[in-house]
């Protein structure tokens, strides 16, 4: 099994764990027969926590290219009619392959078309399993950060596999990331003032970048210990934008409608961070005292973007938690029902 490793030592470790991940990747699905994706068949993701953030950018690229997914949460899909079919595909997403509910959702599924994707295929959900995709038994951190970015890879790679396209190159991960690193280092951590005395913080994007905007939440409560909170940007403008103040700070992911709340909300005294790849006109007419842009580098709603996204929520996270003097090493709160037990 792999070590669990801090939160700041995997983030920058990346670039040599995803030199083992992405083979890893590529070697799982070499000889693998995987079942076609049809025309009107439904492919349903199946996972919790940071893997079912994930899904969301999965479902929304198939979606991109005319496939229907769907992204469950796999505590309720357990809790079905054993005969009940939500999809005609399943993936089964578990970064230690123990998580209990992808495994119980999957025993009530119709067998020949369940695809784990996890970093440990010798775990128990290879036994609800018709298909493996493993990341190689990679070091991740508590606050999952390798982990994460393997499952972008791993979507990418089925889907090339199913006959579709992606974006996001899985032989070329272990540069990319590095870029991503190199690129974004300084100004997160010039970034990491701006959550000081922040109460709360809400995360918005849209398509693809739901994830982002899920997963950023997640971190931020996991490492950062804020009440944080992910939307999809038209559901936060329908009511939940009525907190915002100064006490608490927005944090916009996209080009579209998530730039037309920025100056409205920073007007209000809430400080905004905004992570985007619009042009230059666009990002010029946000200047705003309480607004900081950071320009993302895959202008295209993709797989890319979203590795990029993660990839800065990764530093920012971390800087504002050493900012905050938190050691993010592990978790103030064990539950002793989210992971079976190791097999000996």
């Amino acid at each position: 099994m792999s070590d669990r490793i801090p939160f700041h030592q995997a983030i920058h470790q990346q670039p040599e764990l995803l030199t083992i991940a992405a083979p890893a990747i590529a070697a799982s699905l070499a000889d693998a027969e995987l079942p076609r994706w049809n025309a009107g068949d439904t492919v349903a993701v199946l996972a919790m926590g940071a893997s079912s953030n994930s899904g969301h950018a999965l479902v929304a690229v198939l979606a991109q290219q005319g496939v229907r997914g769907v992204n469950l949460t796999a505590s309720e899909v357990a809790a079905y009619p054993g005969d009940f079919e939500p999809g005609d595909h399943y993936l089964l997403v578990s970064e230690s392959g123990r998580s209990p509910e992808p495994i119980a959702a999957a025993r009530g599924r119709g067998s020949g078309r369940r695809v784990a994707i996890t970093n440990f295929p010798e775990a128990a959900i290879s036994e609800v399993s018709d298909f493996v995709v493993g990341y190689g038994g990679i070091d991740d951190s508590p606050v999952y950060t390798s982990g994460y970015l393997s499952t972008l890879l791993a979507y990418s790679a089925i889907m090339q596999a199913a006959g579709l396209e992606s974006d996001l190159d899985v032989d070329g991960a272990s540069r990319l990331v590095a870029n991503l690193l190199s690129a974004h280092r300084d100004h997160a951590e010039s970034l990491a003032p701006i959550f000081d005395g922040i109460a709360a913080v809400d995360l918005i994007g849209r398509g693809p970048s739901v994830s982002s905007a899920a997963q950023g939440a997640l971190m931020l409560r996991e490492a950062v210990r804020v009440p944080a909170t992910g939307w999809e940007t038209f559901q936060f403008v329908h009511g939940p934008h009525e907190v915002i103040d100064s006490k608490n700070m927005l944090v916009t992911i996209g080009d579209g409608r998530e730039l037309e709340v920025v100056l409205q909300m920073a007007d209000a005294g809430a400080r905004v961070l905004v992570i985007t790849g619009a042009g230059d006109e666009r990002v010029a007419a946000l200047a705003h005292e309480n607004v900081t842009v950071v320009r993302v580098q895959h202008t295209a709603p993709g797989l890319g973007r979203v590795f990029e996204e993660a990839v800065i929520l990764q530093l920012v996270v971390d800087a504002v938690a050493r900012r905050r003097g938190i050691p993010v090493e592990g978790t103030r709160y064990e539950q002793n029902d989210t992971k079976l037990p190791i097999a000996e």
